[in-house]
């Protein structure tokens, strides 16, 4: 499990000065309405022509770096923010946007300074916050994480986002309970992902309460029917609780999709073994060994030879 993506904002719209020249202002606001409809390298040439006028002013360097990061060009993102703290230190936003492009190309310790510029500016910044939780989960800082998520929320009471994160967190630190109130909320504030049932079945699965994880499955599972993670979870709950029939069939839908996975040959093994269905379940455990289990293959050598 990982922590989600906060997306970056759309903050097109910056402060700007009374002192442009309309034909620059005319030339912003076109290239913020092209990165409005996706035409976002129209929009940078836009925004290119603006800064040839006045390269004095924040807001087309702004702008230019947002869509930079739509695209993916982290590095000259971060260099148009940069810009603009040059030009505007005060102001929160461009740190934080710098932040989210350090973010993603995986400068944890950069991103977390910036997100701490820009909540010193802004107190209240809790998209920050956030991001700040999100940057430590990566570093490992569960607890730190779990600090930055909670104060997001303080500023935010509804961020839906911010309690399943800080769910993930307290799941890393096992603390199973905190973490399945964490996703409780979550889904109190968003029914419709299914990484959160998913999350709070794992959470639940833990804790030995597989019948509810169970029930969590199989909600992500209409919501994703896709999603394999969460169908191996349901059929590994399926084990437990002793329903080697749902076992199979849930193993079975999986190697439709993956099959050169050794653990689901021979967990499918165990299943069909429980059965009684002997034959398939060596079957199973021959393939899991010649995939490299060595579960598989002490199995074959106790059940099947």
């Amino acid at each position: 499990m990982r922590a989600v993506s906060f997306l970056i904002l759309l903050l097109l719209v910056f402060l700007s000065s009374t002192a442009q020249e309309t034909t620059q202002k005319e030339l912003i606001e076109s290239g913020i309405l092209k990165a409005k409809s996706g035409e976002f390298r129209e929009a940078i040439r836009i925004f290119d022509l603006a800064i040839a006028l006045d390269s004095t002013e924040a807001e087309p360097y702004y702008n230019r770096g947002i869509v930079r990061s739509e695209l993916h060009d982290f590095t000259g993102a971060i260099r148009d923010f940069n810009k603009v703290i040059g030009l505007k230190p005060a102001y929160p936003e461009p740190y934080f946007n710098r932040g989210l492009a350090k973010d993603y190309m995986e400068d944890y310790i950069g991103a977390i300074r910036d997100y701490n510029i820009a909540i010193s500016l802004k107190a209240d910044y809790y998209e920050a916050y956030h991001n700040s939780g999100l940057a430590k989960f990566d570093l490992g800082n569960y607890q730190e994480a779990v600090m930055d998520f909670t104060r997001a929320i303080v500023y935010k009471h509804d961020f839906t986002e911010a309690y399943y994160n800080r769910g993930l967190s307290r799941f890393k630190m096992n603390d199973l309970t905190g973490g399945i109130q964490d996703f409780n909320e979550a889904i109190k504030l968003d029914s419709s992902q299914y990484d959160y049932f998913s999350s709070r079945g794992a959470a639940r699965a833990a804790s030995g309460e597989y019948e509810a994880a169970v029930g969590d499955f199989s909600t992500a599972m209409i919501i994703n029917p896709d999603d394999l993670n969460t169908r191996m979870n349901l059929a590994l709950a399926f084990l437990y609780l002793k329903k080697y029939r749902q076992a199979v069939e849930a193993y079975d839908a999986i190697i439709e999709v993956t099959p050169a996975d050794a653990e689901i040959y021979a967990n499918r093994g165990v299943a069909r073994h429980y059965l009684q269905d002997l034959s398939g379940a060596c079957e199973d455990w021959k393939t899991a060994s010649e995939l490299g289990s060595n579960k598989a293959k002490n199995y074959l050598l106790k059940f099947c030879e």
